[in-house]
């Protein structure tokens, strides 16, 4: 069956599920989905589960009875043996976020700098912020979302809070240190032309590595 099918499938065996099993089974998908594992395996895998765990409710037994205590831990479990999407994409991703982020800060320090000279002076520490925000804001916004049960398109958040706090509390630690890298790192002078050189250099590897598959 292809991904979509199996999606309806699942929701369907969602939709004849008792409140606590079909919370349980929620944390599952959400955390297989949220993963780096393939996409059609993934969704066979739930498929498989979904239907043993409607199998059993018929019988009066209770999701954690069935796959235990823990949902996370059991999907996490599962993940050790279902095939990851390859890395090149992640990979590219890694290269991609830092470069967009650079070019646009390249972008307004050089705009800037034309009407205020002194802009020309930027803390190298502030650069070194910007990548690991572009970083942090992906990771958060990846965490937020989760895969609509019936089409697998993003959707508001709702599970995985777990995950969530892990990101905001990694968040205040960032900020924090990032206002404290800024007091020890040298300001370097970066003429107005260097910065949208760098910006326009930027901008053209952008459409490089999106036209890359």
């Amino acid at each position: 069956m292809s991904v979509r099918t199996n999606i309806r499938e699942i929701n369907t065996i969602r939709d004849q599920l008792s409140k606590k099993n079909a919370e349980y089974f929620d944390e599952v998908i959400v955390h297989i989905r949220s993963s780096r594992v393939q996409e059609n395996s993934g969704e066979e895998w739930l498929l498989a589960r979904g239907q043993e765990l409607l199998s059993a409710q018929k019988q009066g037994k209770s999701a954690s009875k069935l796959f235990g205590e823990d949902p996370v831990a059991f999907a996490s479990e599962a993940l050790l043996h279902l095939p990851q999407r390859k890395v090149s994409g992640r990979a590219r991703l890694s290269v991609l976020v830092p470069w967009t982020a650079l070019s646009w800060t390249f972008l307004l320090l050089g705009l800037t700098a034309l009407i205020v000279p002194e802009a020309e002076e930027t803390n190298t520490g502030m650069l070194l912020v910007v990548v690991i925000g572009a970083f942090a804001l992906i990771e958060v916004l990846m965490r937020l979302t989760r895969r609509d049960p019936e089409e697998g398109i993003p959707a508001p958040p709702k599970f995985n809070l777990r995950g969530i706090g892990t990101v905001l509390i990694a968040l205040v630690i960032l900020g924090t240190a990032s206002l404290m890298l800024l007091r020890i790192t040298p300001v370097i002078t970066i003429p107005y032309w260097v910065s949208l050189i760098l910006a326009g250099v930027g901008f053209v590897g952008q459409v490089l590595l999106f036209r890359r598959r």
